[in-house]
């Protein structure tokens, strides 16, 4: 299969940005022995926010300044605005279930149930805009799901009965099938950059109003704190969730859903690295099940045309 140079691109950074969020739920677990699940998610949003508009000001000064072409003002129709407030919306509500689902539950079961979402994104796209899949890709997404699961499945066993978590974990799917499918739409107009930078700043503005009348602790109260929420807004939400928005104008909501299935695999490799976990034989067996997965879906989408996607403008890719 002969490959684009923009394809192999859209690949690496899809993958790259896998990498940077599966430090996630670790960052939370850190961060919640200071804060509540909605206050971490705040910090992680409005400091990522900065972070996306320094980064948007300063290519709007060095295209002013230091290009010959003039700079170009970006026009917001209602729609563009609705999607980006309901993506905004849809972002917070599911990293504020998965933040208090890992207060419920464990990061295995919590992981699993989260990365569930290629099902209901793939839901999404057939009843939104009636496209079907190719059998290798249902058999692919199949093998992936089940390596997924069989990564934790022990753990699954242990802790069964934690039930409240777990439907935590299942919403918060829901919604990110939800918002990969708006923002594989707003991929078609506007920049990563452009798209985190609202989606942050709104989901912020958004759970500020919570906290301040649940009267929760807003930020950490030590240098250790800070580092963590700082860290999950850097790598999770910027690094992250900045390259996944990236690969949307290569990809479709569902591959970029299903590429989520990693999580687990290098969330339990981290563990290893970092804090010398053992790994079942369950855990190597489910890995290679997920790659087997992803490879045979993947390879047959990686040079679809998806919806959206064949109107995207080449300044953005």
């Amino acid at each position: 299969m002969n490959v684009s140079n923009q394809t192999k691109i859209a690949i690496a950074s899809l993958f790259l940005g896998v990498v940077a969020i599966s430090f996630g739920s670790i960052f939370m677990k850190l961060s919640e022995i200071e804060l509540s699940p909605s206050a971490t998610v705040f910090n992680r949003f409005w400091l990522a926010s900065v972070v996306f508009l320094v980064w948007h000001g300063y290519k709007a000064i060095r295209q002013r300044f230091f290009q010959d072409k003039p700079v170009e003002q970006q026009s917001y129709t209602s729609q563009d605005l609705w999607l980006l407030l309901s993506a905004g919306i849809l972002w917070a509500a599911t990293l504020v279930l998965l933040a208090w689902s890992l207060t419920q539950t464990s990061v295995a079961i919590s992981s699993v149930l989260h990365n569930l979402s290629p099902i209901f994104t793939s839901l999404g796209v057939w009843l939104l805009f009636r496209q079907g899949f190719e059998r290798q890709f249902l058999i692919g997404m199949i093998i992936a799901l089940g390596g997924a699961i069989a990564i934790e499945f022990q753990e699954i066993q242990i802790a069964i009965d934690e039930v409240q978590g777990g439907f935590a974990a299942i919403v918060s799917a829901i919604l990110l099938s939800g918002y990969l499918l708006i923002v594989e739409k707003l991929r078609t107009k506007f920049s990563p950059v452009t798209i985190q930078l609202w989606i942050c700043a709104i989901a912020a503005l958004v759970i500020f109003p919570i906290l301040l009348f649940t009267q929760e602790q807003l930020f950490p109260s030590t240098v250790t704190g800070w580092f963590w929420v700082i860290s999950l807004a850097l790598i999770c939400q910027v690094l992250g969730h900045g390259l996944l928005t990236y690969s949307l104008a290569k990809f479709s909501s569902v591959v970029v859903s299903l590429v989520h299935l990693l999580e687990p695999v290098f969330s339990g490799i981290f563990a290893l690295v970092i804090f010398s976990e053992k790994l079942t034989f369950s855990n190597w067996i489910g890995f290679a099940v997920v790659l087997m997965g992803l490879y045979l879906a993947i390879s047959s989408q990686a040079t679809a045309n998806f919806p959206f996607q064949e109107s995207i403008s080449q300044k953005y890719s």
